[in-house]
């Protein structure tokens, strides 16, 4: 995933250049570049929860025993690192899900507006009206169930 991010940001540089020398004839180049640079970073998320992923796996079933005899300090990792249980993994995974849906509805939305026309077809309306729809039922189904509650940040009164 972070070679197909690079690939995406490379052709991100290709067609801004490509915009900046004035060559249209490849449609609007500028556009373009802003989708592979959406989708590279979209990639680049996907490639660190995959190696967030890969490390609670690790931590939670291959070495579980050792990680229960380590201390804070002895472990050196910041805490949103230490993995104790699967809901932690379950709730990132669903949350990129999310973002994944959000970027989607971001690149179909330049694309569907990309052409100066601006005539919409109806699978292209259905598309951007439904991408969203999804993306919020989501995020409020995540909100609802709190696969793994996150820890509350109560200030303590002075």
């Amino acid at each position: 995933m972070f070679f197909l991010g690079l690939y995406d940001i490379f052709l991100a540089f290709q067609r801004g250049l490509t915009a900046m020398m004035g060559d249209l004839s490849k449609g609007s180049p500028g556009a373009l570049a802003v989708i592979n640079v959406i989708e590279g970073l979209d990639r680049f998320l996907i490639a660190i929860v995959l190696l967030y992923f890969a490390y609670g796996v690790y931590s939670l079933f291959i070495r579980p025993e050792e990680a229960l005899h380590e201390s804070k300090e002895e472990l050196a990792l910041p805490g949103w690192m230490r993995i104790t249980e699967v809901g932690q993994l379950k709730q990132v995974v669903a949350e990129l899900i999310v973002v994944i849906i959000f970027v989607l509805f971001l690149r179909v939305a330049l694309q569907a507006f990309q052409s100066s026309d601006l005539a919409l077809n109806w699978q292209q309306i259905f598309t951007l009206l439904l991408l969203p729809a999804c993306t919020a039922l989501l995020g409020i189904a995540l909100k609802l169930i709190e696969l793994h509650p996150k820890p509350s940040q109560k200030k303590t009164p002075e």
